[in-house]
């Protein structure tokens, strides 16, 4: 899962600040590889965490007792 994690960052900064640097020499400018590795870093992220942020569910079953504690909570009146 670190592999995985560490590729998608990288391809995601490396192909889109490569993108913003062909854009670059192409228009003569010098900020769209800093854009788009921007872009890169961002995308990677939200990739990331649609991918890996995921928590499992904990084994055995629906039983939400045990999640809600031992009961409803009562207040006393008075």
């Amino acid at each position: 899962m670190g592999w995985g994690i560490t590729g998608t960052m990288l391809s995601g900064i490396v192909v889109w600040g490569g993108v913003g640097l062909l854009l670059d020499r192409w228009w003569g400018t010098r900020f769209v590889a800093l854009i788009g590795v921007l872009l890169g870093l961002t995308a990677a992220i939200y990739l990331v965490v649609v991918k890996y942020g995921a928590v499992p569910p904990p084994a055995g079953g629906d039983d939400s007792s045990d999640r809600d504690g031992p009961g409803p909570s009562r207040t006393q009146k008075g």
